[in-house]
């Protein structure tokens, strides 16, 4: 026996309470259920958005090794960075004339503190003017960082010449060097420390 049974109830008066029940049902889904349907994909998206963070994480340790092993190598291998003998603006120089880029200006910029330095590797900048064609740009650009001195362009504007001919602009560029290794020399005796220890003696 059902509890409708047990109500006593006419036919009508139990189709009047389903349909009461089933209005409920309704209102109270559309009131408290309804309002988070958007959450799941949500937080799907979320999951998603976690694990692929998580798989470049774990995919960048696993590299590890790798990037050690390249840090060795860069600290014990002077060719593959430019050292300080070797002139970030001597190299520029070279490229240029041989691909036919007119340089108008050099501007050297010393190492600063706004260079991204670390323990063993440190940056120097240096800004050209230039006039050219399109193709003697584009094979200097593609030699320079063909180059194994680690130069690089940071910054570049580019913009036809008065006649309409040419190219002209400016490039800063950042090369990295290697760092000698630090010298620890003995302080020099001051003269009159020195004479003091010659009278002593």
């Amino acid at each position: 026996m059902t509890f409708l049974d047990k109500l006593n109830l006419r036919p009508q008066e139990r189709r009047l309470i389903v349909l009461v029940a089933v209005v409920i049902f309704i209102v109270l889904n559309f009131l408290f259920v309804r309002p988070h349907f958007g959450e799941w994909k949500a937080t799907e998206n979320k999951i998603q958005q976690v694990g692929t963070t998580l798989a470049n994480f774990q995919k960048e340790t696993a590299r590890m090794p790798a990037y050690k092993s390249r840090l060795v190598t860069l600290q014990t291998n002077g060719s593959d960075v430019l050292t300080e003998e070797l002139a970030l603006q001597r190299t520029v120089q070279s490229q240029a004339s041989s691909h036919g880029l007119m340089v108008t200006r050099y501007d050297p910029r010393a190492r600063g503190s706004e260079m991204r330095t670390n323990q063993f590797f440190g940056e120097q900048a240096l800004s050209i003017d230039f006039t050219s064609g399109g193709k003697e740009l584009v094979d200097f650009l593609v030699d320079i960082a063909a180059g194994n001195s680690m130069i690089r362009v940071r910054e570049m504007n580019v913009k036809p010449d008065p006649s309409q001919t040419k190219l002209m602009g400016n490039i800063t560029m950042i090369a990295s060097y290697q760092k000698k290794p630090a010298t620890n020399k003995p302080a020099a005796i001051a003269p009159k420390n020195a004479a003091a220890l010659k009278k002593k003696k």
